[in-house]
């Protein structure tokens, strides 16, 4: 995003460079073409996560056995190979959705010190957040958090493989350090949940 309009989209790639898939996250209703509200960054690499809702993933397979296409595997190769057509008329037919998790780049303006402040202002700005996220303050909490997602995952509407937990400070983020090769440090763990 430069201040505020969306003008490039690309997929994670090797953590590096990615693929260019603009045009086909343009046609994503859940991603804003243009951020309202105060105080956008002059520059925004915002990072999230599309997908298939499971509804939509048995409607579009439902369609290629009708007129004889490809059928997916699952909702995950289906929303990969939608983000990478090369018409986008054929991705903008697929009820892809988008969730903003984190941040990439930020030049130009400032953001809160906690990951739950950033991920309130992305929803202020009209970024999709997952209405799932939740702060807890105990490993307790977490815990309970875990045991309620796993029952609830049926019934989510969308595949998980599980839950991510992140230190909410960025400034103890920073402290424990990032491990570029994993994507990841010791503060973001990921519990996955046992297979379906």
């Amino acid at each position: 995003m430069k201040n505020g309009v969306l003008v490039q989209a690309a997929t994670r790639g090797d953590g590096t460079t990615g693929e260019d898939i603009t045009s086909n996250v343009r046609t994503i209703r859940a991603i804003p073409l243009k951020l309202h509200g105060e105080n956008i960054p002059a520059r925004l690499e915002v990072r999230g996560e599309v997908f298939l809702p499971q509804a939509g993933f048995e409607k579009i397979n439902e369609e290629a056995r009708r007129t004889g296409g490809k059928v997916f595997a699952n909702p995950r190769n289906a929303a990969a190979g939608s983000l990478r057509q090369l018409d986008p008329r054929i991705t903008a037919k697929r009820p892809l959705t988008f969730f903003c998790y984190g941040v990439g780049v930020l030049e130009g303006g400032e953001l809160p010190a906690s990951h739950s402040a950033r991920l309130l202002q992305f929803k202020a700005w009209g970024l999709p957040v997952s209405d799932r996220v939740t702060l807890c303050h105990t490993p307790e909490e977490v815990l309970t958090y875990y045991r309620k997602v796993e029952e609830e995952r049926p019934h989510l509407g969308f595949d998980i493989d599980g839950v991510v937990i992140k230190v909410d400070s960025l400034a103890l983020q920073e402290q424990l350090g990032f491990v570029a090769a994993r994507r990841a440090g010791p503060w973001p763990l990921s519990s996955r949940h046992r297979s379906r």
